[in-house]
C-alpha cells in the first residue's frame, strides 16, 4: 500500500471519531493497526489525535515498524503501553513531543481538530481527554493498567460498536489486493489437484493447498484448510483426517497476500457421488445464482440471504442449510457485513464478501459453493474466476 491510501484510511477513523465526539482513538485490534499504518507484527498498538498520530510497539518491532509504519511517530516502549501512552499525552498537551521517541510524522495535518486538541492551550486542570477504544480487541487487564496509567488525563470510553464499519467499503488499492490472493488461491488449487497421487488423504490435499499457496507467494492461510469427503462433507468445519478421499470432497480454504484475506470454497467429485449429492449441487449452484442477482448497494443483506435460502427450502433442505448466506472479508476473513436471516447491514458499493450457500446431509455428504464478490455502484462483481462444476477435470 501507498503511504497516502494509510493517510486515507486514517482519515476515514478521524472522521468517526469526531462523530462519537471523542479527543481520540486507541487503537489494539491489530487489523485496525494494519489498516491504519502498514504493521504487520504482533504488538502494537496505534493512538489517533485529531491533528497526529502514533504508533506504539516494543523492542522486538523496532526494526519492522520502521520498514513498515507509515506516516506515524514511533515510540518504542522500554516498559508497558500504558506507560507510553501517558507519555504522549502528557507531553502532547505541553505542546513537546516524547524525548525517547522516533519521530517520521507525515500525517500531522491530516485533519482538522475535533472536540479539545490535546495541545490546545487551556486552563491549569484541563478537562480529561476522552479517548475511544474497542472493548472488543482489549482485555480486562489491559484495559485496567491503562485507566490506571492515564487517571486524571485521560478517560477511555468503549465504543458501542467496532471499526468493522469503516474498514467494511474497500478502497480501489485493497480490491486490487484481493484480486491478487485470489489468483494466488486458485493456482494454487489448480496445482494442489492436479499433484494428488494415487488415494491421498484428506490430510495431504490440505497441506499440497497450504504449500502450493506459500510457494506461490501467500503470507500465510487465511484459516485452517478444511478437507472433507463422502459423509465427511456434512461437517461444516472438518479438520482434514487421515481418511481417504472419496466421492464429493468439500475443499474450502483462503490466503493471506499483502495483508489483505481470501475465502473460497468448492466441492469436487473424486470418485462415485450420490445422486442427491448431484442434485443439492445444482440446487446450491441455483441458490448462490439468485443471491447474485439480487446484490446492489441499498439492498439489505438478510434479504440477499432470504432469496438463496428460499430456493433450498422450496426443494425441501431449508433446514440442512444452517449458517449465514456470507461475510465480509478484508484484512480478516470475517468482517462486516453479514449475510444471515438476522443481519441489519445493508449493501454499500466498495464492500466485499462471500455467497456460500450449502446444504449438508447427516450421513450422505455435504456441498458448499464460495466465490468473493465486490458490490459495484450496480450489481455484484465475482471476483473469483474458478470453475464451480464437480468434475475435477475442469479445474
Amino acid at each position: 500500500m501507498q503511504d497516502s491510501e494509510y493517510s486515507k484510511h486514517r482519515s476515514r477513523f478521524r472522521e468517526a471519531m469526531r462523530e462519537r465526539e471523542l479527543d481520540g482513538l486507541l487503537v489494539t485490534s491489530l487489523s485496525d493497526v494494519r489498516y491504519l499504518c502498514g504493521f504487520s507484527g504482533s504488538s502494537g498498538l496505534v493512538l489517533l489525535l485529531p491533528r497526529s498520530g502514533w504508533f506504539l510497539t516494543d523492542f522486538r518491532y523496532r526494526e519492522q515498524s520502521r520498514e513498515e509504519v507509515a506516516g506515524l511517530r514511533t515510540l518504542i516502549c522500554e516498559e508497558d503501553f500504558g506507560k507510553g501512552l501517558r507519555e504522549i499525552l502528557t507531553r502532547s498537551r505541553g505542546g513537546t513531543a516524547p524525548g525517547s521517541a522516533r519521530t517520521r510524522d507525515r500525517d500531522v495535518a491530516g485533519c482538522a481538530a475535533g472536540g479539545t486538541s490535546p495541545g490546545a492551550a487551556g486552563s491549569a486542570s484541563p478537562r480529561p481527554l476522552r479517548i475511544g477504544y474497542d472493548p472488543r480487541s482489549l482485555t480486562c487487564a489491559e484495559l485496567a493498567l491503562y485507566r490506571r496509567r492515564l487517571r486524571g488525563l485521560a478517560s477511555l470510553v468503549p465504543l458501542k460498536a467496532d471499526m468493522q464499519s469503516v474498514r467494511a467499503r474497500k478502497s480501489p488499492a485493497e480490491v486490487r489486493a484481493m484480486k491478487k490472493g485470489i489468483r494466488v488461491a486458485e493456482a494454487a488449487f489448480r496445482e494442489a489437484l492436479r499433484g494428488l497421487g494415487e488415494r491421498p488423504t484428506e490430510r495431504e490435499l490440505a497441506l499440497e493447498l497450504d504449500f502450493a499457496a506459500r510457494r506461490r507467494g501467500a503470507e500465510a492461510a487465511a484459516f485452517e484448510t478444511i478437507v472433507a469427503g463422502g459423509a465427511r462433507g456434512a461437517l461444516v468445519h472438518a479438520r482434514p483426517s487421515g481418511s481417504k478421499l472419496t466421492g464429493a470432497v468439500v475443499v474450502d480454504w483462503g490466503v493471506v497476500f499483502e495483508g489483505y484475506c481470501t475465502d473460497c470454497t468448492r466441492t469436487v467429485a473424486l470418485g462415485r457421488v450420490p445422486a442427491e449429492i448431484r442434485k443439492v449441487h445444482r440446487l446450491v449452484l441455483e441458490a448462490q445464482e439468485r443471491a447474485l442477482e439480487r446484490i446492489r448497494p441499498g439492498v439489505r443483506a438478510r434479504e440477499v440471504d432470504r432469496v438463496a435460502r428460499e430456493v433450498l427450502e422450496k426443494a425441501g433442505y431449508g433446514k440442512a442449510f444452517g449458517h449465514g448466506l456470507g461475510h465480509g472479508v478484508g484484512l480478516e476473513v470475517h468482517e462486516m457485513p453479514h449475510l444471515s436471516p438476522r443481519s441489519r447491514d445493508v449493501l454499500e458499493e466498495g464492500m466485499v464478501f462471500t455467497v456460500e450457500p450449502g446444504v449438508y446431509l447427516p450421513g450422505v455428504g455435504g456441498v458448499r459453493v464460495e466465490d468473493m464478490v465486490l458490490v459495484t455502484s450496480s450489481r455484484a462483481e465475482v471476483l473469483t474466476s474458478l470453475p464451480r462444476s464437480l468434475d475435477p477435470s475442469e479445474y
